[in-house]
């Protein structure tokens, strides 16, 4: 039985081609706390259990909430045109040498989540190359890091490989299920480290006691990315980490940096975006941090302005109807506003100008292409 649900969801995948024109998806997934339905191509993880529960070997579509205007499309191929023009000859794209692995893979996510793939297709080398360079950086107890690198390079890059071994060819399917096999049980063991109101959530190194929001956000997504991808995660590890996330829910709406702080844009849509994909929908503290957004609108001059951008766009999208109109419509016209004319952008932050002009263009494609609903790990 287990062969022959293998052999209709590739046959599946395999009449499917992710880049179009039109907005909607070639895999869905559904996660459940506990369970995981898949309907997308590929083995289940190494060393990763995986239940099958196949519903249809039909492959519905999701459209988008409106249509995307001609000049959207065309800011996102000049962003994507600008990142291909500046990849290096190893892979990276230009940033800190510590950020290296973060902002790879977002550049590479940006590609697909205009439906790009890796090993076919326009802008494969591109893909392929940046894929190649984190797989080959993961250390032997699965850190995905460079000297000097945080858990933002594992949790980033978990997601991107994430989304990339759907529509990865077999041999490069293989390569990535090995990595995020690793690199999966390295979040679960930093997970445990993190003590009393930091319990569930992550810091910026694996052998941190405390935690704050940003950094759990990006591990959330990778347990949830892998999960997709068949992998077995514990149902305490995301108990846990919803624990942490509501424990940042500030009581006046929006969502703080560690416990008991102030609430900020950012750290709210990151807030907000965990709690749905973790199967908490319009939870009281999710719609209390769109509200937030609502009464906040994000600005260009503030700091972490394009973190913002990537996660409130996210956020608005998950929480859709008036928060969709309302917070993502505006960001997405302050984006197009402020794309240079080489097709990047640049950022204005101190912290944010060390991912350098590559990071925040990723950011800003990444936000412009929501309506696509390419990305499966972030589909409603």
């Amino acid at each position: 039985m287990k062969h022959s649900l293998n052999r209709i969801i590739q046959r599946t995948a395999a009449k499917c081609h992710l880049y179009n024109d039109r907005p909607g998806v070639n895999f869905i997934l559904a996660f459940r706390l506990g369970q995981l339905i898949v309907r997308k191509a590929g083995r289940p993880l190494a060393a990763a259990g995986l239940i099958f529960i196949l519903t249809s070997a039909r492959v519905p579509e999701v459209h988008a909430q409106q249509p995307i205007a001609i000049y959207v499309k065309s800011a996102i191929a000049h962003g994507l045109h600008w990142l291909t023009a500046h990849q290096k000859t190893n892979g990276t794209f230009p940033c800190n040498a510590n950020d290296r692995p973060a902002v790879t893979s977002l550049a590479v996510m940006a590609f697909l989540a205009r439906g790009y793939t890796p090993g076919t297709g326009p802008h494969h080398t591109v893909i392929d190359q940046g894929i190649n360079w984190v797989l080959n950086h993961q250390l032997p107890n699965g850190y995905i890091t460079v000297p000097g690198g945080t858990m933002y390079d594992q949790g980033i890059s978990t997601v991107m490989l994430s989304e990339a071994y759907g529509v990865a060819n077999p041999t490069l399917r293989k390569r990535i299920g090995k990595v995020l096999s690793k690199a999966v049980g390295l979040i679960l063991a930093a997970q445990k480290n993190t003590r009393g109101t930091f319990a569930g959530g992550w810091r910026y190194q694996p052998s941190a006691a405390d935690a704050d929001i940003s950094c759990t956000g990006w591990q959330l997504m990778a347990l949830r990315g892998a999960a997709d991808c068949g992998a077995a995660i514990p149902e305490e590890a995301i108990k846990n980490g919803i624990a942490f996330v509501v424990r940042d829910a500030n009581v006046n709406g929006g969502f703080a940096y560690q416990p008991g702080g102030p609430p900020g844009r950012a750290r709210t849509g990151t807030g907000i975006l965990a709690l749905e994909l973790m199967g908490q929908r319009n939870s009281p503290q999710a719609i209390a941090g769109g509200d937030f957004l609502l009464n906040h609108p994000l600005s260009p001059k503030e700091n972490f302005y394009f973190y913002a951008v990537y996660y409130c766009s996210q956020a608005a999208n998950q929480l859709g109807g008036k928060y969709y109109r309302q917070i993502y419509r505006p960001i997405r016209h302050e984006l197009i506003q402020l794309q240079n004319a080489d097709g990047s952008w640049t950022p204005t932050d101190g912290i944010e100008q060390q991912g350098s002009k590559a990071y925040a263009t990723a950011m800003a494609i990444l936000a412009l292409c929501v309506p696509y609903h390419y990305l499966p790990l972030y589909q409603r």
